[in-house]
């Protein structure tokens, strides 16, 4: 059977396509983005399902900080959560389904309305990989091991470069996230937890049961309304997929000074801005770069500051449409 001129032209493109290079790195691309996000969901899943106790550390440049980590599931579907700081004066906090307490013996204790204890693990792990791939791409590079398990490592990236990027190592067995690095827009990583031990349950923990019978902190309300601000001036640009999630009017714990304060987060990394009294001796703009990026700058009578886990040119955006 004789085949079409047509026909025959575009077999022959396609087989010349599927030869070059650039066709198989796409290709390859492709399959890696679909593993990457395949393996995110299956933390996700395991984060949500998984009756876990766990043992982590936290590193952040010097500081190094042992928790103990517990999650379980309910028949009827409520999750439970604890976390416990192992060093120092004992920072705990508890989920009970939607409620999060935090105990602290140096401060007032609180519960907040949250589906996760945001302290360790970013919640957005906690979400399916489609709540932020319009502003992350996901990508499967390679396996590892980690606390003697066979481990998947993915990495999420920014598709926009302005927010930092994970490290994360997921075991291969159960899904949990036996790693994390945050890494900057360098590629350079500021902050890592690190698991230690690792144990899967098939009932949950009877040390949680317990603590559900605790008389729980009162519940506080964060607040994104503006009447309680100060001043006009408010930030009016973020990057894509930040949301605002408190504004308040306090004062800096260090100095007493007075500041407008807003907290954004995009479920992985968070940022604030301050609006603050300007300095006479402040006169020109400054940056710091570390593991929380830091930009400062005069304007009028006030100084605008953006703090957080952004690039150093994203934090100058910020600060610019602060109108």
């Amino acid at each position: 059977m004789d085949m079409k001129p047509g026909v025959w032209l575009v077999s022959l493109t396609l087989v010349l396509l599927s030869a070059s290079p650039a066709f198989a790195q796409q290709e390859a691309e492709q399959v890696a983005q679909s593993d990457g996000e395949r393996w995110y969901d299956f933390m996700s899943t395991a984060l949500n399902e998984q009756n876990f106790e766990a043992s982590l550390v936290y590193v952040l440049g010097e500081r190094i900080e042992p928790y103990h980590w517990l999650h379980a599931v309910e028949p009827n579907g409520e999750q439970l959560e604890l976390i416990v700081q192992m060093n120092g004066p004992g920072f705990r906090a508890l989920r009970i389904g939607d409620k999060v307490s935090h105990f602290h013996p140096a401060a007032r204790d609180y519960s907040l309305r949250a589906n996760s204890i945001n302290h360790l693990i970013p919640p957005a792990f906690s979400e399916k990989f489609e709540k932020i791939q319009s502003y992350y791409r996901v990508v499967a590079v390679g396996g590892a091991r980690v606390l003697d398990r066979k481990a998947q490592h993915i990495r999420l990236i920014s598709k926009h470069d302005n927010r930092f990027g994970f490290s994360v190592w997921v075991d291969r067995d159960s899904g949990m996230p036996l790693k994390v690095m945050m890494i900057n827009e360098d590629g350079i990583p500021v902050e890592q937890v690190q698991m230690t031990s690792l144990a899967l349950r098939q009932d949950p923990s009877p040390l949680l049961e317990e603590l559900k019978r605790l008389s729980m902190p009162p519940l506080i309300q964060v607040t994104t309304n503006s009447q309680q601000m100060q001043r006009s001036l408010r930030p009016l640009w973020h990057p894509e997929g930040f949301k605002l999630v408190e504004q308040k009017h306090h004062q800096l714990a260090v100095d007493n000074t007075p500041v407008d304060h807003y907290l954004f987060t995009d479920g992985l990394t968070e940022y604030s801005v301050y609006i603050a009294p300007r300095d006479a001796e402040q006169t020109g703009a400054m940056s710091v770069v570390g593991s929380q990026n830091l930009y400062t700058e005069p304007r009028n009578d006030v100084i605008i500051t953006v703090v957080g886990q952004i690039p150093i040119q994203t934090a100058k955006r910020i600060v610019a449409e602060v109108q």
